[in-house]
């Protein structure tokens, strides 16, 4: 998804949170990618926790809360707050985003449901009514846009909030969010919507809360030491109950729902220290590659899914390495490389050029 730092509201970047983004897209493409073919399913605990990749959704929601409230924290309190913010917000997403909107809907009817949702960045609204998933147009799926549109909506209220709520209040806000959002995805879940407890942004805001709270925490260095000495305990305990979910489903949302924030949050306080062993892990080559194309290859990889597994597979992939696990294997691997050559290409010629549009564009 997008990758929200922003040089110019005076946050020093931080190489390793590059590396925190490609691990969020690595678990999502895995969990999209490993399930090809039915051959990776529910039938043991070690299927289970591959197909778990899923969280990696909530790793970038904590992340952006975090980086999106360091940007607003940080930017002078003029008549540019919003106006900059919004642009450079806009030349980061809408030229990808809006440019597979085209694409797909001049090539191919829109399908039952109305376009209008992509558009509206409103997928997860649409998709939350419905009850169940919006039907992409043939050939390709937009359902994962469902993630961009909870980021968007977020991104329209929380510059508002920031900037009008004193810092003692918004932590909060903060923390009211972190116990609502469970709550609200357990109520639609025990309604018979499950789709709409996944994608509805009043289940997702924990996460994002999460990340806006350590944010403001960051910038008291004293207040942040001392997280630090519960962080590990915090992050051990969250991830033993996240992996009790996974491995048995009956309690996959009701353990990931109130607990992937914590695991995903005492994650980010480690990656964020400097020259700590996670930081330095974090600072990699491959997973910070992966970090800086994170938003294409978000965008991508399951965009032509309906191709890659009814084509792709079926007729090359298992035709070289049977029907075996190899050729899960085999599919993950040609699979990734097909979409990060995608997003390479599209990181050169349409985001790169986009964000150089933001030196105009300065607080």
């Amino acid at each position: 998804m997008d990758p929200s730092t922003d040089q110019s509201s005076g946050m020093r970047h931080i190489q390793a949170l590059d590396g925190l983004r490609g691990l969020a897209i690595v678990l999502v493409m895995w969990s999209h990618f490993v399930i090809v073919g039915g051959l990776v399913d529910d039938s043991n605990a070690f299927f289970r926790l591959l197909r778990g990749g899923f969280v990696g959704v909530d790793l970038f929601f904590v992340l952006s809360g975090f980086l999106i409230t360091g940007i607003l924290l940080d930017a002078p309190r003029t008549e540019r707050y919003f106006r900059v913010f919004y642009l450079r917000r806009a030349v980061r997403i809408f030229p990808l985003y809006y440019a597979i909107l085209i694409g797909v809907y001049l090539t191919r009817p829109a399908g039952p449901d109305s376009p209008a949702w992509y558009w509206l960045f409103a997928s997860n609204l649409g998709a939350t009514l419905k009850g169940n998933w919006l039907a992409s147009p043939e050939g390709v799926s937009l359902s994962h846009f469902w993630s961009l549109a909870v980021e968007e909506q977020f991104y329209l209220v929380w510059p508002l909030v920031v900037r009008f709520v004193r810092r003692k209040w918004l932590e909060r806000i903060c923390l009211v969010l972190f116990v609502l959002a469970p709550i609200t995805h357990f109520f639609m879940d025990s309604q018979g919507n499950s789709v709409g407890a996944y994608v509805f942004t009043g289940s997702r805001l924990n996460t994002l809360a999460t990340g806006a709270l350590l944010a403001m925490v960051f910038r008291d260095q004293a207040r942040w030491q001392k997280w630090m000495r519960h962080a590990s305990r915090v992050g051990w305990g969250a991830g033993a109950i996240c992996l009790f979910g996974l491995i048995f489903p009956a309690y996959t949302y009701i353990t990931l729902a109130p607990f992937a924030p914590l695991l995903w949050g005492s994650l980010l306080m480690h990656v964020v220290q400097p020259l700590s062993r996670i930081n330095q892990a974090f600072s990699g080559r491959v997973l910070v590659t992966f970090g800086k194309y994170s938003y294409g290859l978000y965008l991508l990889h399951y965009l032509f899914d309906p191709w890659l597994k009814g084509v792709l597979y079926p007729k090359w992939v298992v035709g070289i390495a049977g029907e075996g696990l190899a050729s899960v294997v085999l599919f993950i691997l040609v699979a990734t490389l097909l979409t990060f050559s995608a997003a390479l290409l599209s990181w050169n010629l349409l985001e790169k050029p986009f964000l150089s549009l933001k030196r105009h564009f300065r607080y």
